[in-house]
């Protein structure tokens, strides 16, 4: 009986070959995914980063307000820049939890700790924008700042007269002038009036003059 031995002599390089054939397409397929998830979050990113800078104006605005939520989930993260903009963005949170009257210096602290956020986005983003071009390039009408500062004060005042804090201020500064004549016939009939229940002058009804007519007939 005859026994073959058979030597193969198989070469690192051929293994590579033969695995990059097989998990070549499989790998290819996981990259391009993974390419689609961070080019999703990245488009996310900079929606909220233009929604915040278009309405950095308007920081009452729904818009404006739903951007800001969604900081801490668009910008996940641990460690780098992403961490710095979430550490900014709760202290800008823990700034409008505060105990308080809201005053010149508060409504001051508010813009800063924004424009920290703006400014850590914009370079995590790629954008070159400084704290001064953030704080002073903003188109701001000025009807549309006088409009905001009166909704904030008649909603105030609606809650407040709501709860009872407040009430409405009346005061009559005038009564309408009264008719000479109609004072007189008023008068004379509080006068007759008087008479009857004091008994000084009897009440006298006088009758339709047409109805005793037709009783004569």
């Amino acid at each position: 009986m005859t026994t073959m031995n058979w030597d193969f002599t198989i070469k690192l390089t051929d293994i590579a070959i033969v695995v990059a054939a097989l998990l070549g397409p499989v790998l290819a397929v996981q990259a391009q995914k993974w390419l689609e998830r961070r080019r999703d979050v990245k488009e996310r990113q900079l929606a909220i980063f233009r929604t915040l800078m278009a309405t950095r104006a308007a920081m009452l605005s729904p818009q404006h307000v739903e951007a800001l939520n969604a900081v801490p989930v668009e910008f996940y993260g641990s460690s780098g820049k992403l961490k710095q903009i979430n550490d900014a963005w709760k202290l800008y949170f823990d700034h409008h939890t505060t105990d308080g009257p809201a005053t010149d210096a508060w409504a001051q602290k508010r813009l800063d700790l924004f424009q920290d956020i703006l400014h850590l986005m914009s370079q995590f983003l790629g954008y070159n924008f400084s704290k001064a071009q953030l704080a002073r390039d903003i188109y701001s009408p000025r009807a549309h700042g006088d409009l905001e500062t009166e909704q904030t004060i008649i909603r105030r005042g609606l809650v407040g007269l709501f709860k009872g804090d407040i009430a409405l201020p009346l005061a009559v500064k005038e009564f309408p002038a009264a008719d000479p004549a109609s004072a007189e016939l008023q008068a004379a009939l509080q006068q007759v009036l008087t008479d009857a229940l004091q008994g000084v002058k009897p009440l006298v009804l006088s009758r339709d003059k047409t109805e005793d007519k037709s009783e004569c007939d």
